[in-house]
């Protein structure tokens, strides 16, 4: 696996405070929370707000942790630390301001691309390992909860319409527009459960395969319970849900 597409390296801090020039001269000393991922010295990090046109010169390197005066090599959410960072003026930094890895996993680009906000690795205990979900998802005496035909003029628009009712309905989002799913593309097994934010709330089939390429996505609750997917068949497209507490 590439090093920019091991998922170890995403990560997202949250700029508490600049306190100012560190032993870089091109750097400085800054306070953060770890918001998502780990972030681990030696890390590229760039504004979030500039990450689809940052260049080299834009990048900022995680020299150094510390916390409570002894250093670490990584950080998890949500804890805070003192971070020094170099490879740039830290004067365009604010309070709020959010560094991500960089550059970004290419399953990062392409969920945000559909809309999403790629939140955090989750690994929960209580969602269901990704081989039962798949099972679930694609094992050999699974049926289609709806069935659309690709034969339909607006196969497209009815499979939205059918997501939209079925998800509604299953509560697969929280009350915060959250939920789980696997990366798109290779590896999503390795990556495991993203947690995502949907502030679009609709059409997430159509938005998934303009991003991705790629019809087929499975998704589950942030309590693990109930498991939503898209099945791209031979001659329709399968929504599938599955409730993992009927199991037993």
């Amino acid at each position: 696996m590439p090093a920019s597409e091991n998922p170890a390296l995403f990560s997202r801090l949250q700029v508490y405070e600049v306190v100012g020039p560190g032993e870089a001269a091109d750097g400085g000393l800054c306070i953060v929370r770890c918001v998502g991922g780990t972030a681990r010295v030696g890390q590229v990090f760039v504004l979030e707000r500039d990450q689809d046109t940052a260049g080299p010169e834009n990048t900022l390197v995680l020299d150094r942790i510390e916390k409570y005066r002894q250093p670490l090599e990584s950080l998890d959410p949500p804890h805070s630390a003192a971070v020094l960072l170099s490879g740039g003026p830290l004067d365009r930094l604010r309070a709020g301001d959010v560094l991500v890895s960089h550059p970004a996993p290419d399953w990062h680009r392409k969920l945000e691309a559909s809309g999403l906000r790629v939140l955090d690795l989750d690994r929960a205990s209580h969602l269901p390992d990704v081989p039962r979900a798949h099972r679930a998802f694609a094992g050999y005496e699974v049926k289609p909860t709806v069935s659309v035909s690709r034969d339909l003029p607006d196969a497209a628009a009815e499979l939205d319409r059918q997501w939209n009712s079925l998800t509604t309905s299953a509560h697969l989002t929280d009350p915060a527009g959250e939920f789980c799913m696997l990366a798109p593309g290779p590896g999503s097994h390795d990556i495991g459960w993203i947690r995502v934010k949907d502030p679009i709330g609709t059409n997430l089939p159509s938005r998934i395969l303009a991003a991705t390429g790629d019809p087929e996505f499975l998704t589950v609750s942030v309590d693990g319970q109930t498991m939503c997917a898209v099945s791209d068949e031979e001659y329709d497209h399968w929504i599938v849900m599955h409730h993992f507490s009927d199991e037993n």
